[in-house]
């Protein structure tokens, strides 16, 4: 690794740690990042190799898993959602009353998507069978009428949550053809899909991330 905590913590923007994972593309981190970009805050990538990942995740986070930040101030936060909390909070990306109770309901069904895809081996035939006949109808169903329903999650504009389902109905239609499927079948899908990507600040992020995907494709 690259770098020294007790530097980090001297830092005036976020340190977003993540681990490095070969043709991944982003996973829970990049749900993370692409919060920061919406929500207009700085944040630098610390990137540990496989080799130390689950050291550095336990000394760092009690559920011993990636992402975590070291915010500007020195603290360690962890866990998806808290993090999105922490990054979005006084700005339109966190909303709250109503909308916020919408927000969470669209967050936490793509993030059940994502678990859902993520938690057989890929060896398991039984349980991929389960995901592409039970588990994923279910949650592209379910995320097809919200967005059916509003351009975003709570409306005509973007939230943190609009950036958990826009990376769990990718990282699922990239490797999954039954989700592809559903996907392509959606037309409410499809146009939030595209919408969040029209957004000028993901445009610029995803750009980005393409071209140095070109020259390290773990990041």
């Amino acid at each position: 690794m690259r770098c020294n905590l007790a530097r980090m913590s001297q830092a005036k923007i976020d340190r977003l740690h993540y681990v490095r994972l070969p043709n991944a593309q982003g996973g829970r981190a990049e749900m993370v990042r692409l919060c920061y970009v919406l929500a207009g805050r700085r944040f630098e990538n610390v990137f540990w190799d496989l080799s130390e990942a689950r050291e550095r995740a336990a000394q760092h986070n009690p559920f011993k898993q990636f992402p975590f930040i070291e915010t500007a101030d020195g603290r360690t936060l962890y866990q998806t959602l808290a993090i999105m909390h922490h990054v979005a909070e006084g700005t339109s990306m966190w909303p709250s009353g109503p909308a916020l109770t919408r927000a969470l309901a669209v967050a936490m069904g793509a993030y059940d998507l994502y678990q859902a895809f993520g938690g057989f081996l890929a060896t398991d035939l039984a349980a991929k069978q389960k995901f592409e006949e039970k588990q994923a109808p279910k949650y592209f169903v379910g995320l097809e009428g919200m967005y059916a329903e509003s351009a975003f999650a709570t409306g005509e504009g973007p939230s943190f949550a609009d950036c958990i389902a826009h990376e769990a109905i990718d990282w699922c239609v990239r490797r999954n053809e039954a989700s592809r499927a559903l996907f392509e079948q959606s037309s409410a899908l499809k146009a939030f899909v595209e919408r969040f990507r029209a957004l000028p600040a993901v445009q610029e992020f995803r750009a980005a991330q393409a071209a140095a995907r070109q020259v390290d494709n773990t990041v």
